[in-house]
Order: structure tokens, then sequence, then C-alpha cells
């Protein structure tokens, strides 16, 4: 005659058998980061209550890759996420262009893809600058703590710092502002949004070309920083990572 397990039992042997699982996950270092992003379409943003975008893909695919579960993403503007990226410990804050100037804040896992900043004007002004230097007088906006908002500041030009970037190019349609620097995919992404042609706008100049990364608190192990690489490499690897850049750039 066959003897069964009480079923408190059995419960209790799978609820054991789960625990070894369940600690190693909790000791692994990639669990105990916060992981941050913004509205930056499209590489990372919120759709239908969830987050999407080429680099909150790539992000899972690289836990995966890991063996790490998937990790909460917490969503705030942009000079937030920053200001805590380079505050808090043990954070990883994306997409993030890696710039001259940031380098030695962040440790850096990447590229994702490459980026370009451009300053744009309303095509009806009929403005043209070839440097830098030309804008100085003008009235200018750009996102706080973003590559563009940095490199303005770093030439010592004024401008007015917004908070995201649909309120800059906001400024810039209502004429308060001259030129808005920023990244350029945002850029016609927000305006789109606004209601606005692209028509409406024209580039007059490019800022940089910088890549877009992962970028990691200071206090984050190197060890951890390898691992997340070599996912990433991994990733780059996989025979559907063009069909991936396709869907979210083209």
């Amino acid at each position: 005659m066959r003897h069964l397990l009480p079923p408190l039992l059995v419960a209790a042997f799978v609820l054991i058998a789960a625990i070894p699982a369940r600690a190693d996950a909790l000791a692994d270092p990639a669990t105990h980061l916060t992981y941050m992003t913004e509205q930056y379409w499209p590489m990372n943003y919120s759709r239908n209550g969830r987050l999407a975008g080429l680099s909150v893909d790539l992000l899972r695919r690289m836990w995966r890759e890991m063996g790490v579960p998937e990790q909460p993403i917490h969503l705030f503007p942009w000079p937030r996420a920053y200001d805590m990226g380079h505050v808090d410990p043990r954070t990883m804050l994306f997409s993030m262009y890696r710039t001259k100037g940031r380098e030695p804040d962040f440790k850096w896992v990447g590229p994702i893809v490459q980026g370009k900043t451009e300053v744009f004007t309303l095509r009806s002004r009929h403005l043209s600058a070839r440097s830098l230097k030309d804008l100085d007088g003008w009235r200018l906006a750009a996102v706080r703590d973003v590559a563009s908002a940095n490199i303005l500041r770093d030439a010592g030009l004024r401008y007015t710092g917004s908070r995201t970037p649909d309120t800059a190019i906001g400024m810039l349609t209502r004429d308060r502002v001259d030129a808005v620097a920023m990244d350029a995919l945002q850029f016609h992404h927000f305006a789109a949004l606004l209601g606005r042609p692209g028509g409406e706008f024209k580039p007059i100049m490019t800022l940089c070309t910088d890549p877009l990364y992962f970028a990691f608190s200071l206090d984050t192990p190197d060890a951890l920083i390898e691992r997340f690489q070599k996912a990433l490499d991994a990733v780059t690897r996989q025979p559907d990572y063009r069909a991936l850049l396709d869907h979210y750039l083209n």
C-alpha cells in the first residue's frame, strides 16, 4: 500500500526546496541596485502603464542573460533621476549620454546606440548659427541636467532650464526662446505629441554625437559592471538583435 505524505509536510518540502534559489537571487548584487529611467522615446518610456523602449528591452534581456529576475524600474523626470544617480548609492540610470564631462562621475556599460543632440529653431524665424559662440545673446532652453544643457553651460551660455522636453519645446513655439538644445529623437517625438508639424522646426547645429550608455553609481562593484557589460555584449550577438533595433529606431 502506498504511503501518502500529509499535505502540510509536502508543502514544507516544496518551500524548503525553493529557499536556496530564493536566497541566491537575493544575494546577487544586481538585485540590490535601484534602476531608474525617464520618459525618453524610443529608448525608455511608459506605454499602457508598462515601461518599454530599446534600453528597457535590452536591460531585461541582460537580466535574463545574467540569471537575474526582472527588477523594478523607477520612472522619474530626468533632473530628479540624475540627482539621485549622483547622490544615492547602488543606482543604475539610463539612457545617458557618455560625455567627457560625465565620464568620471559614473561607471559605464554600453554603448546602447549612438546619440545626437542638436539646436532647434522655428523655421519661420530664419535664424542661423555656425558655432556655440554665435549663440551668445540668444534666448536658449534645454532640459536641466541633460547633455545638451551641460554643453551650453560649459560654453558659458545662459539658458532657461526646463523640467521636461515638452515644456522646452512649448517655450520655443510661444516665442519665449529663440532655440532649444535637445536630443534629436526626443525633440521630434515630443513636438509630434504637441501636434506640431516637423516642418515647423529646423536643426541649425549639432552639439554632440556621443553614445548612450547605462550609467552606474561609482560605488557599484567592478565585477558587477563587468557582468552587465558581458551580458550586453551577449545580447547584441543574438540573432534577433537587429530586429530589435529596427523595431524601435526605424
